[in-house]
């Protein structure tokens, strides 16, 4: 897949990469450059790194879609938040936050009786 790299920040150790498929951006990945006894990869290592990382799936995901319905159904739930200051608002994005932190206790719970290896709550970029 192609890629370019579009940003990179030495003090965090990372980039952000852009992958196209046939010159059309798909998808940008933050990633931290992983390091190797006290050194950054190598340029051969790195784009070994971010080929590994690329978003392969997008192509079978492209054809599921293509193929899909219903999405209709799903769209007419969205209830766009217009101003999160708001008291309607107020209470959305509490009941929101609730509602995080449940899952959060769900995938704990998930993960100490082995149902899941890893909390996916915590999962940070470099851990994809």
């Amino acid at each position: 897949m192609e890629y370019q790299i579009i940003s990179a920040n030495a003090d965090i150790g990372q980039i952000e990469v852009l992958y196209k498929q046939d010159g059309v951006a798909v998808a940008a990945y933050a990633i931290d450059v992983p390091i190797v006894n006290g050194l950054f990869l190598t340029l051969a290592e790195l784009d070994a790194e971010i080929q590994h990382r690329a978003p392969t799936w997008l192509n079978e995901r492209k054809q599921e879609l293509a193929n899909a319905t219903g999405f209709d159904d799903i769209a007419a739930l969205v209830v766009p938040i217009v101003n999160s200051t708001t008291p309607e608002n107020v209470n959305t994005n509490t009941a929101m936050w609730e509602q995080v932190e449940f899952e959060k206790k769900v995938a704990a719970a998930l993960v100490k009786f082995n149902v899941l290896t890893v909390d996916p709550t915590t999962i940070a970029v470099s851990n994809l």
